[in-house]
């Protein structure tokens, strides 16, 4: 049976947080930052923040750059925020762990492992700091939650960009053991993530891995056929793959724009079997005008449900636009990396709570219209009326505006 969620963006925090071991000091200072997070006009930096909430900017400070076991666990209050959408029927148990990174301009010199990242807005390198994001996406209703986020690290000492996903990617999965009713389809992630120490991570928790090949990728097709009476090992391979040529591909699907293969073929360079799935795009004249390959370590796993789950993959850009856009995703204005990590997480469980209480709303993520910017506008409506009413000796009659004809706090909303 579902939980019933209550509520109010503040109801629903202190709901999440009834479910995560925290000290006293770590749930007052989490529910006065996050009961003005939302509503903060301008840059959500900690001077800024300062101004409206009810704690001074060394505090705020302060607590985000904890690293000992005081500090927020950032990681627990994420995966609660999941546990309860799943728990209030939501969204789906069934879902996918994507894992993408995301660049963030950060000027100074002193920051914690500035370098020169893939800025994908402005399709070329350059010098900031980048952010390594895992969400989980229900399959069903494509919502999307956040369930860790940390800074890459730079310099001679610090393992590669690659190794460190890797490294995320096992203590998340770890820590997903532990959310009740949750059913983990498998990990999806771009081309860029399409390498062994991922996938190694990946199937050894025993999931699918599903990415992109590169064009050039080094697939062989697997021999069926009999083995010839001849001394020596017995055939295993029957040529290298062609993707300009897929006559011993199947077809899956055929539209006048798009065409659809598959075949369980051997990586070379992972020594194992994938299921690949070749996306061709046709144009009006029947030929074809571009192609994705697609790839599962699962080779059971249906061609049209590799395509499903990877395309579910996007929802995670969604979240870096909402954070970054509306939630002050780049206005960080600390320098070291528990201090960066802390802010991000703080936008992202802000972001994380929204979508429940959006989803709340509409009943499920079936008829969810999901508008972040007319959020910041009821909530700062909100604030700004409490703060009057206060003035005016007025505060229990703050209830009365959401009953009102008028709808005073739905103001300058685009969708109200």
């Amino acid at each position: 049976m579902n939980t019933p969620l209550p509520m109010g963006l503040m109801a629903i925090l202190q709901y999440v947080l009834s479910a995560v071991p925290l000290r006293k000091t770590q749930r007052n200072f989490l529910t006065v930052l996050l009961s003005v997070f939302l509503a903060v006009p301008g840059r959500l930096n900690v001077l800024n923040l300062s101004r409206y909430a009810a704690c001074s900017e060394s505090t705020i400070r302060r607590w985000l750059h904890r690293s000992d076991p005081g500090a927020i666990p950032w990681g627990a209050v994420h995966r609660a925020t999941v546990s309860t959408a799943i728990e209030s029927g939501l969204i789906s148990p069934l879902c996918v762990l994507a894992i993408d990174a995301s660049f963030h301009r950060k000027s100074g010199q002193h920051t914690a492992h500035l370098g020169s990242f893939w800025n994908g807005c402005a399709a070329r390198t350059e010098r900031g700091i980048e952010q390594s994001c895992c969400a989980l996406i229900d399959v069903q209703h494509r919502q999307a939650f956040t369930v860790d986020v940390r800074q890459t690290r730079t310099g001679s000492e610090a393992p590669s960009r690659l190794e460190q996903a890797a490294d995320q990617l096992d203590d998340v999965l770890l820590d997903l053991q532990t959310v009740p009713r949750l059913d983990l389809a498998a990990v999806v992630a771009d081309g860029n993530y399409a390498k062994e120490s991922m996938v190694e991570t990946v199937t050894g928790h025993g999931l699918p891995f599903i990415s992109r090949f590169p064009r050039n990728a080094n697939l062989k097709y697997l021999y069926t056929g009999e083995h010839p009476r001849r001394r020596g090992r017995p055939k295993k391979f029957d040529g290298k793959v062609d993707f300009s040529d897929l006559q011993r591909f199947d077809l899956v699907s055929e539209t006048s724009t798009e065409r659809v293969w598959t075949q369980v073929v051997w990586s070379v360079q992972w020594a194992r079997e994938v299921r690949a799935v070749v996306i061709q795009q046709v144009g009006k004249k029947g030929q074809v005008t571009g192609y994705a390959v697609l790839f599962s370590t699962a080779v059971t796993m249906p061609a049209h449900e590799v395509i499903a789950l990877y395309r579910s993959r996007f929802e995670i850009e969604l979240i870096f636009r909402d954070a970054k856009q509306f939630l002050g995703g780049q206005d960080v204005q600390l320098r070291s990396q528990p201090g960066i990590e802390a802010h991000w997480n703080v936008v992202l469980l802000t972001l994380n709570l929204c979508r429940l209480e959006a989803l709340r709303a509409a009943e499920g993520g079936q008829n969810l219209v999901f508008s972040l910017e007319d959020m910041k506008r009821r909530a700062y409506n909100a604030l700004l009326a409490q703060v009057i009413l206060s003035k005016l000796d007025l505060s229990a009659r703050f209830e009365e505006l959401e009953h009102l004809p008028s709808s005073p706090l739905n103001f300058g909303l685009k969708a109200a």
